[in-house]
């Protein structure tokens, strides 16, 4: 593991996308990751073709996310109001929306149609998003692989970051690449 620690609070995200109502996804968060972990919760994130000033060169970091009572609060209700699956999905984007912003730089992002095949576009970079996220360890390459698949196949042509979180004990891990658009030859993207 890098040297390269980020730290910041899963509130956050709601200054750095302004555009968008992400307050659920940092609930969802809260929800997730506080069942397994106390703030600020631990995050182990390996890099695959991540070129990135704040990486350093680095391949992988830790990420340190911590969370106000008020979003346990929010957490709490929230928890009580949805099933398990689509508070880990939220959770996911949340994780995504905190390296999209600190990590990859990442100007507006903006909803993609459900044919697009992921989940997020960046227009200022030409690049999707596409993040999902597991409470099975085990299951996290097999998904990384597969969200990798769909984004490469987005029909606007774009090259693709693919964000797939496992939350579950300590270090929680996440896999963070950059993918070229699967019709772009080898020396493209």
């Amino acid at each position: 593991m890098s040297a390269r620690t980020l730290r910041c609070s899963i509130e956050d995200i709601i200054a750095w996308h302004p555009r968008l109502h992400v307050e659920p996804h940092a609930a969802a968060f809260v929800a997730v990751v506080g069942w397994y972990s106390r703030p600020p919760a631990g995050f182990e994130v390996e890099c695959e073709r991540i070129a990135s000033p704040w990486l350093r060169g680095a391949t992988s970091f830790r990420m340190d996310v911590g969370w106000g009572d008020a979003t346990v609060d929010k957490a709490e209700r929230l928890r009580a109001t949805m099933q398990q699956k689509p508070l880990v999905e939220l959770a996911a984007l949340a994780v995504a929306f905190l390296l999209a912003r600190r990590v990859l730089k990442a100007g507006r992002l903006e909803v993609s149609e459900y044919w697009e095949r992921a989940d997020y576009r960046l227009p200022g970079a030409e690049h999707v998003l596409e993040a999902s996220g597991t409470e099975v360890p085990g299951e996290l390459a097999r998904r990384h692989r597969e969200k990798a698949a769909q984004a490469r196949s987005n029909p606007l042509g774009w090259p693709a970051y693919v964000v797939v979180s496992a939350f579950g004990d300590e270090p929680h891990r996440v896999r963070l690449s950059h993918h070229p658009h699967q019709g772009a030859s080898r020396g493209e993207g």
